[in-house]
């Protein structure tokens, strides 16, 4: 009987010690998982396993084998980032120098009728080159960390009003209808000028080169005293929703349509730009879109600092 009173206890007890042996052994296994989980992309490759103590056992080796893993992927990263860099850096002078050379072939009044057209398409293909060597360099310095921000209080509806111009033209070009929708006063945030004037500049692009002639674009700017807007919506080909998880990834191009030989050319890094510039000011880029009837990009920044600001550096 004494037996039977006893033996509940000795359960617990047992269940206790085990549950603390096992925490105990396993909790190596948890630092692991958290150091690994904090391992996003290649620029956090330099983070490594907390050591076992020299202790000779299996979860020791492993950490030892993951440790060296990603040295050997920092290293490939590493080199692979001076490799882009490198080569967009060279690529750069000999492209100027082509491209100059073309242009004063075509405004030479000596060049030959029949040599214009392939002269057009050449500088063409130059300036798409360019393009995406500026936007290789561009992303490389952002995995090395080397690309800084110039952040002054701005005016966004100075910026925003800018982009709208361009993108007038470029919509009367392409037979659309190009609206701007915007408070009167100004609407104040800490921001690079130049890299948001390029992140929105390509939000307006994308959509008058994806919209078909007879649609729209409407460039919206809104704000609040923490945050500002910029909305660029359109009522073009849409994309589908399997693809709209991948926008942002580099070189990412949703069919045909989006190709680089197709009707519409591009490189397919000016979203994977715009989502760092976004972030990079601590904010975010979102995109809703349904195939066929267009999409919607919104930049969100915080401004909380300048709600109430007076003084603007344009």
């Amino acid at each position: 009987a004494s037996m039977l009173v006893v033996l509940p206890f000795i359960l617990l007890a047992a269940l206790a010690v085990g549950w603390l042996l096992s925490s105990w052994a396993l909790r190596p296994v948890g630092q692991m998982i958290d150091e690994l989980e904090a391992i996003t992309d290649g620029r956090s490759l330099h983070r490594r396993l907390p050591a076992s103590g020299g202790r000779p056992d299996e979860l020791g080796r492993l950490a030892n084998t993951l440790n060296a893993m990603m040295a050997r992927l920092e290293t490939s990263f590493a080199a692979l980032r001076r490799f882009v860099a490198d080569a967009s850096h060279e690529l750069k002078t000999p492209l100027t120098v082509m491209r100059a050379g073309v242009e004063r072939a075509l405004a030479d009044p000596r060049t030959a009728p029949e040599a214009l057209v392939p002269l057009e398409e050449t500088l063409q293909e130059v300036r798409r080159m360019t393009e995406l060597v500026d936007a290789l360099l561009t992303l490389a310095r952002v995995d090395e960390g080397r690309l800084e921000l110039h952040k002054a209080p701005t005016d966004l509806c100075g910026l925003v009003a800018e982009v709208y111009e361009t993108g007038q033209m470029l919509g009367e070009e392409a037979g659309l209808d190009v609206t701007l929708e915007m408070p009167e006063g100004p609407i104040v945030a800490d921001v690079d000028a130049g890299r948001m004037r390029q992140l929105v500049m390509n939000l307006v692009t994308n959509a008058v080169k994806y919209t078909p002639a007879g649609g729209g674009v409407w460039l919206t700017l809104t704000a609040t005293p923490e945050a500002a807007n910029i909305a660029v919506r359109d009522s073009g080909i849409g994309i589908a929703p399997g693809d709209v998880g991948l926008v942002f990834d580099r070189f990412w191009r949703a069919d045909s349509a989006r190709s680089r030989t197709g009707e519409r050319p591009g490189i397919g890094l000016g979203l994977s730009i715009g989502k760092w510039i976004a972030e990079a000011h601590g904010g975010a880029l979102a995109v809703t879109s349904r195939p066929g009837r267009g999409s919607s990009f919104t930049v969100t920044v915080p401004r909380s600092v300048y709600s109430q600001a007076t003084v603007i550096e344009s």
